[in-house]
């Protein structure tokens, strides 16, 4: 009969074979700790404890009871001589600092300022005095004298022949201005290079005379895309060392005898490289440089080794200078100044020299670095780690062991102990503070005020026409005589009106009745019109191949003969024109005006879509909308400005204008509810069909630049002193785009696309006001006007002989497009799915089993 623990460990107190254990192994196996497992029948002994050992195969424990050695000897101490070795060379690769430079980069280690020379410095006088003086020494005191003034003179010619003083920042902006933008070297660029190295010589002249501005962040694209907007400000450069050269600069007055070219890898991701030019180098780069410097011709040049440091330099934009390249010739912004920061990024030298400068600057002592171990300390050294590890694992298993006893002879939780650990936790997730930042972003408003005369006569402003020519101009007009003298007159009166901007024109209007030659208020519906044909021999001139001539109609009834520059074909009786003109005839001598304009503002009457309806009430000039087609995959030029900038401002107004707004709310409305979802593929296609219409597109953003308004009339357009201009890529499809370039080539393009948005200001997921450019890759669905396909240069069509163009979308409205889900594909739902199978599986086939059994069971009840 079993006893109580021959019932609860059986399992273990029998073995296979059939032998019993005894009544004290029974209770062994009964009582706690690691007896519980330990097999008693050596039969079972020899099956579980065949654990092989991942060095020689063999067994990990030692056979007991039985006698022998080991085998094989030999291959184990090979094996183990192998895994020593190959753990000697994980702790070499281990001690490069640089392995670990990628995981804990290096913080930037800010130049410290060198003392001076013992040239430049003071003597200090160890003269005896002159009742010191000796016999002797009273004998010589002429012919000292005479030495001390011979080297005086000897110094003023030095001096003469080769001055040095320190510049100020007067000069500097005056030789900059006079720099060459976009080409080599020159002679004239020279005086103002040396003139801010002289600048940023030594740390007494950076602070010599303070910056009228503060340090601009900034990035290589910015530089090359805006030079005259970044021209003499302080920038601040930062990339990798590539290249250092040593160059000897011209006869100067500010005593520059050599400078260094470094050129630098931008940090932005650009491929273009950075010109950085400094008057010297610092300590950490100048180690990089074989001594004596001296030896260097202007030409010699030394490129840098891998690992490459990074460099950061404070300095004056000077310039964007061209190049030879491998791809032909090439662009780079000119960067004078010093270097502010220097980070080694695991460079063994750079890294060395920064670490002794910092010592000496703090006044601690140098530590000098000790010979490196040897090999055989190494590996006695290894060896007592390795021991030192193995009882420290075999101490914290055996203490594992102690704590498991006395867990298990715990008593278990109370109630109140386990309810005081409730409330213990709750008060603690109650009281945890959350503390929510708010920042508030302030927009500041310019005044602008603008001076009208009181002088209404444009004669000031046209050459060449006077009063009395006018009248004979508007004589022959009125009583209806347009000869070839009458049309010369009136295509350069209009020539030189078209050069008129409609905000000069405009201030020349007055409330009185205009005489001949003042500037008369033109709107009026189309009564009639018909284009005359300008003289041959004027087309070349005049740009002007014929005139219209028009009839409108005011509000009052009153009719106004107007001859002016071309109009669109689109143009049809009925629609309205507004403008300002010069008039001809003295508005109380007749009923009927007569006079002559330039450019005139075109609303139609039934608009060709509901964007160009906006537009026009948006006060864009969409008269000009057709000429702007004909510039499609050309660089944006001086005409563009003309409706460029007001588009800008009038799709940030289309965009954001409310339904209830009136008038316009309601159009603008039903615009953005017709906008057409377009693809890159629809814009390259058909360009004309798309201008000036309000459309939608999905792209992703690449990087956006903050680009600067200068002129106040265009600022006010736009509705701010700046724009933004985005780069993105859109997406093509299955379509493969084939682009010809002008050397007879092709270049195919297939995926992904780039296209440019323009906007009056960033949606927040964007934005960021401390910065003028960010690289930021979002997914982002626009609306707004398109407006044509531009030109611009990129490396890639560069490198093919060709240029790239894009479409040119001016956006109004953002949506992020980035997906809220944790699981936007839907895995967690797959997940489920096919968990929810396998269960499904099992259950089938628990029941096709017990389904089976019972079957088995009839079967077997049937036979009996």
């Amino acid at each position: 009969m079993q006893t109580r623990w021959e019932k609860s460990f059986g399992w273990c107190c029998r073995d296979p074979c059939g032998c019993v254990a005894s009544q004290r192994t029974r209770l062994k196996c009964g009582s706690t700790g690691s007896n519980l497992l330990r097999p008693m029948c050596p039969r079972i002994q020899r099956v579980t404890m065949r654990i092989p050992n991942e060095i020689n195969r063999d067994n990990l424990y030692r056979r007991r009871g039985r006698g022998g050695t080991p085998t094989q000897t030999y291959r184990r101490l090979f094996r183990l001589m192998l895994a020593l070795a190959l753990v000697l060379m994980v702790m070499r690769q281990a001690a490069r600092p640089g392995v670990y430079a990628i995981f804990f980069p290096e913080t930037m280690v800010p130049v410290q300022s060198e003392p001076a020379s013992q040239s430049t410095s003071e003597p200090v006088s160890n003269e005896p005095t002159v009742g010191e003086l000796s016999g002797d020494q009273l004998r010589s005191e002429w012919e000292t004298v005479q030495a001390a003034v011979a080297e005086q003179i000897l110094s003023e010619d030095q001096t003469l022949e080769k001055a040095q003083r320190t510049p100020t920042r007067m000069e500097q902006e005056s030789l900059i201005a006079q720099v060459d933008d976009g080409t080599v070297w020159r002679a004239a660029d020279q005086p103002a290079l040396c003139v801010t190295l002289a600048l940023h010589r030594s740390p007494e002249s950076w602070s010599a005379e303070p910056p009228f501005e503060s340090v601009l962040e900034t990035g290589l694209l910015p530089l090359l895309q805006q030079p005259d907007v970044y021209r003499g400000r302080t920038v601040r450069a930062t990339g990798k060392l590539v290249r250092v050269v040593s160059v000897q600069a011209s006869t100067n007055p500010w005593g520059i005898d050599r400078y260094w070219d470094c050129w630098l890898q931008p940090e932005d991701g650009s491929q273009r490289p950075w010109l950085i030019i400094v008057p010297h180098l610092p300590r950490g780069i100048r180690e990089l440089v074989p001594e004596p410097v001296d030896d260097l011709e202007s030409t010699d040049s030394v490129d840098v080794a891998s690992p490459l440091p990074t460099i950061v330099v404070e300095g004056e934009f000077l310039k964007r200078l061209s190049y030879q390249s491998a791809d032909g010739a090439e662009l780079t912004p000119v960067v004078v100044g010093h270097v502010q920061a220097v980070r080694s990024n695991g460079n063994a030298i750079v890294g060395a020299a920064l670490q002794s400068a910092n010592a000496k600057a703090s006044g601690t002592p140098t530590v000098t670095q000790k010979r490196s171990l040897s090999l055989g300390m190494i590996v006695v050294i290894s060896t007592l780690i390795g021991v030192a590890i193995g009882g420290l694992v075999m101490w914290r298993s055996s203490v594992s062991h102690r704590r498991l006893r006395a867990k298990r002879q715990r008593e278990h939780v109370t109630l109140p102990m386990l309810a005081c650990l409730t409330l213990g936790f709750s008060f603690m997730t109650m009281n945890d503070p959350v503390v929510f930042a708010q920042q508030t972003n302030t927009v500041e408003q310019k005044e602008k005020t603008g001076a009208v005369s009181n002088d209404a006569s444009l004669l000031d402003l046209l050459s060449g026409f006077d009063v009395e020519r006018l009248r004979r101009l508007g004589d022959r007009m009125r009583v209806g005589s347009n000869g070839n003298a009458a049309r010369d007159e009136q295509a350069k009166l209009v020539f030189r009106l078209k050069r008129l901007s409609d905000a000069t024109l405009a201030q020349q209007l007055s409330g009185k009745a205009a005489s001949v030659g003042d500037a008369i208020e033109i709107n009026g519906t189309i009564e009639s019109l018909q284009y005359v044909a300008v003289p041959e021999e004027l087309i070349e001139f005049l740009s002007l191949r014929q005139l219209v001539q028009l009839v409108l109609v005011n509000d009052d009834g009153m009719q106004i003969r107007v001859i002016a520059a071309p109009l669109p074909k689109q143009v049809a009786i009925g629609d309205q024109l507004s403008g300002v003109g010069v008039a001809l005839l003295d508005g109380d001598d007749q009923g009927t005006s007569i006079a002559v304009a330039g450019n005139l503002r075109w609303r139609p009457k039934q608009p060709a879509s509901l964007g160009w309806q906006v537009l026009g009430e948006l006060d864009v000039d969409i008269t000009r909308l057709p000429d702007i087609v004909a510039l499609s995959r050309r660089p944006l030029m001086d005409i563009d400005s003309q409706v460029f900038f007001s588009m800008i401002g009038a799709a940030n107004q289309a965009g954001s204008i409310s339904a209830d707004s009136e008038p316009l709310g309601p159009i603008a409305a039903a615009m953005r509810a017709a906008a057409v979802e377009v693809s890159p593929t629809d814009l390259l296609k058909e360009p004309e069909k798309w201008m000036g219409q309000w459309i939608t597109i999905d792209v992703e953003t690449v990087r956006w630049t903050r680009v600067s308004v200068e002129l106040d009339e265009r600022a006010q357009q736009v509705g701010s002193d700046h724009y933004y201009q985005i780069d993105a890529i859109g997406d093509l499809g299955n379509v493969q785009l084939k682009i010809a370039t002008e050397g007879g080539g092709s270049v195919m393009m297939e995926n992904r696309y780039p296209v440019t948005l323009v906007a009056a200001e960033l949606p927040a997921f964007l934005a960021d006001e401390n910065a003028l450019s960010r690289t930021v890759s979002k997914p982002v669905q626009v609306e707004g006007f398109f407006y044509r396909l531009w030109s611009y240069e990129s490396d890639f069509m560069a490198s093919h002989g060709g240029k790239q163009f894009a479409p040119l979308l001016i956006a109004g409205r953002w949506s992020d497009r980035t997906p809220t889900s944790k699981d936007p594909i839907g895995v967690s739902w797959i997940g489920t799915f096919a968990a929810v199978g396998v269960i499904a599986a099992i259950l089938g086939a628990l029941a096709f089993a017990w389904s089976n059994r019972r079957g088995d069971r009839l079967a077997r009840r049937q036979r009996v």
